[in-house]
């Protein structure tokens, strides 16, 4: 492109309006186990394949409190389990253990080669291996972002129905609501144009091709990458396809549908310039998406949906996703506040207070007790 200098300026500065980056975030070392400051340990768990997953956990402050189910939580891309330090410790003042875990493909030692590797069934799958390494027979479940996809996967999975107590999903509607809103003629137009990315994170060598484009954009400014945290390397563009792999996997498992390409004139008469520019960039022939072939169904674990009316990713306040609703048939919570993505770091501290008390007052109305048999 002749003037292809200027116009990546100008698309740097479109895309922080577009894609949603993340915060900087402590990481656990890899070369040994310590106690973190503000009462979090950092630990290592094995769990299936012998992956060793980096994790924070925290206890009750107060020891005669244990009774209460812990909580395990599951970041998404490209986060860490740092994101959720902060609600760890409002959570062990109300007397739960919390565990978060940099999860396959983000711990340096659970990072295995292969997109086959990265199959939701499997990411379902090591959900409950850390649940068991961590010896939680019974445990409330947060999670955001693709993180949340895979944890509506687990609540509605017969292992779900038995194990979870309850579940927080963040900024993810339910993922067979998420799928009608990007796919089929009653879909979200606005959240299909929105969802362009998936397209493009799912390319072969996705972090490196383009200049290591995204890798650049989202790998190099996240967690691992912007930290060099000591006894683990440089989080490289071949160590970030293995976060991007997430998505191949749950096109691969037919968990969620992709929208379908538009040009990039479509994109820029609609006003979504940034991402006409990640279609001229990326490339792609305009088709008609990919449905889901694998919907996972009702949930019957009482399920708490918190939205942010401001995130430009997901468009979590519109029609499609508030339909979260049908598919929570064990009790339904919503929540709306004034954010964008990141909804434990949202701009104005009031709203992120409003989440983290979402959060805690929907574990605690499902109670301290194990599930009944």
């Amino acid at each position: 492109m002749p003037h292809n200098i200027s116009v990546l300026i100008i698309f740097v500065l479109l895309l922080s309006s577009a894609l949603a980056t993340s915060e900087k975030q402590e990481v656990c070392s890899s070369d040994q186990l310590k106690v973190c400051s503000g009462g979090v340990q950092c630990i290592q768990l094995t769990i299936g394949e012998e992956l060793v997953v980096d994790c924070h956990l925290t206890e009750p402050e107060n020891p005669n409190t244990n009774a209460t189910l812990p909580v395990l939580m599951l970041h998404g891309f490209p986060e860490w389990s740092g994101m959720y330090l902060s609600l760890m410790k409002t959570l062990a003042s109300n007397g739960f253990t919390s565990l978060a875990c940099n999860q396959r493909g983000y711990s340096p030692t659970a990072a295995p080669e292969g997109v086959l590797s990265y199959n939701h069934s499997l990411l379902v799958n090591d959900v409950f291996a850390m649940a068991d390494a961590a010896k939680f027979d019974n445990f409330h479940l947060v999670a955001h972002d693709i993180g949340a996809i895979v944890g509506w996967q687990v609540v509605a999975s017969d292992r779900g129905h038995k194990r979870v107590k309850s579940f927080s999903a963040l900024s993810i509607p339910h993922v067979d609501a998420f799928s009608a809103g990007l796919y089929g003629e009653t879909a979200d137009v606005a959240q299909q144009m929105a969802s362009q990315y998936f397209s493009m994170f799912v390319l072969p060598n996705s972090a490196s091709i383009r200049g290591k484009f995204w890798y650049r954009a989202l790998g190099r400014t996240s967690g691992r990458g912007n930290e060099y945290v000591t006894g683990v390397s440089s989080f490289s563009a071949k160590d970030f396809q293995k976060a991007l792999y997430w998505y191949n996997g749950a096109k691969n498992d037919g968990i969620l549908a992709f929208p379908p390409n538009f040009s990039w004139i479509y994109l820029a008469k609609a006003g979504m310039y940034s991402l006409a520019f990640l279609r001229i960039i990326f490339g792609g022939e305009p088709n008609k998406g990919i449905p889901a072939s694998n919907p996972i169904g009702n949930v019957y674990i009482p399920s708490l949906f918190v939205c942010g009316s401001q995130d430009p990713s997901i468009l979590c306040n519109r029609d499609y996703a508030l339909k979260t609703k049908d598919y929570c048939k064990g009790g339904y919570q919503y929540v709306e506040v004034d954010c964008a993505h990141e909804l434990l770091a949202c701009s104005v501290e009031l709203e992120t207070e409003k989440v983290v008390n979402a959060i805690v007052g929907h574990i605690m109305a499902y109670g301290p007790k194990k599930i009944s048999e």
